[in-house]
């Protein structure tokens, strides 16, 4: 399981540089806070991820935290005063695209 699902980390890893270039390059310091709250989501999503690792049932609950990600990804992206930032909202949402399919591929079948 652990071979299976080290891609998925690498994915995030690259969406926390992305959120820390997004932040570094916002002109709107009341965004900060959102910008926080969604590195400590993909947090989440990594601890989840990690305990895939020990038991696959736990699928459900990354998903859960990843679709969170993309909602708040999604808040800040509608929001954003600048079209160059664009691309890199479309990389953390294409990542956890990513991520998810990882995850439902590495979960235990129904039935």
């Amino acid at each position: 399981m652990t071979t299976a699902l080290d891609p998925a980390f690498d994915l995030l890893d690259d969406c926390d540089e992305a959120v820390a270039e997004l932040e570094a390059r916002c002109c709107e310091p009341g965004r900060s806070p959102k910008m926080a709250a969604l590195a400590d989501t993909l947090a989440a999503g990594r601890s989840r991820l990690a305990a895939m690792r020990d038991d696959p049932a736990a699928a459900p609950a990354v998903l859960a935290v990843l679709e969170n990600a993309g909602a708040q990804i999604g808040r800040l992206q509608i929001g954003c005063c600048a079209p160059s930032r664009l691309p890199l909202y479309a990389r953390l949402l294409e990542n956890l695209m990513s991520v998810q399919l990882i995850v439902a591929g590495a979960a235990p079948r129904e039935g």
